[in-house]
C-alpha cells in the first residue's frame, strides 16, 4: 500500500514489491483447508481454480468465483509463466475485496506463511526477477 503524506512524500508500506505476470492469465489453485493440492483427494474441501493478479515474496492477490473468509488457511499452487512446475505454499486469506451486489469473481489476498519446500521459495525469488513479469506495483 502506498501512502501519500502531507508534504507529498510517498511511503511504501509493503514488506516486498509486487510483480504482475506479463502474460494475461496465471492459474492459481486454492485449497481452503490448508492441505497441499496433491493431498486434496483426502481433504474435506475441493480445490478452487482462479487467476493470480500479482505476486510478491510475501503473498499473492488472486480471484476466485466464490470468496473465502478472511483468516482462512489455504494451500496455494501457483502456476507462473516460464516455470515448468508450480510453486506450492501455505498461507492465510488476509483480505477480500467484496463490493456489495458484485456478482462477478471475488478478488482476495493471501499472505504466505510457508512454502512446501525450500526449493519452492528459492524458485519464486529467482523467478520474480525474470522477464516474465511486468513493472513493480
Amino acid at each position: 500500500m502506498t501512502v501519500h503524506t502531507a508534504d507529498t512524500k510517498t511511503i511504501n508500506r509493503r514488506a516486498a514489491d509486487r510483480f504482475a505476470p506479463a502474460v494475461g492469465y496465471s492459474r492459481v489453485v486454492i485449497v481452503p483447508d490448508g492441505t497441499t493440492v496433491p493431498e486434496c483427494n483426502e481433504c474435506g474441501d475441493s480445490p478452487f481454480e482462479g487467476h493470480a493478479y500479482d505476486v510478491s515474496l510475501n503473498g499473492l492477490r488472486f480471484e476466485l468465483d466464490e470468496p473465502l473468509e478472511e483468516g482462512t488457511v489455504v494451500g496455494v499452487e501457483l502456476h507462473l509463466p516460464g516455470l515448468l512446475r508450480s510453486i506450492r505454499s501455505k498461507g492465510r486469506v488476509v483480505r477480500v475485496f467484496d463490493e456489495d451486489g458484485d456478482s462477478g469473481p471475488k478478488r482476495m489476498a493471501v499472505t504466505f506463511q510457508s512454502f512446501d519446500t525450500p526449493v519452492d521459495a528459492s524458485r519464486l525469488t529467482a523467478h520474480l526477477g525474470s522477464g516474465f513479469f511486468g513493472h513493480e506495483r
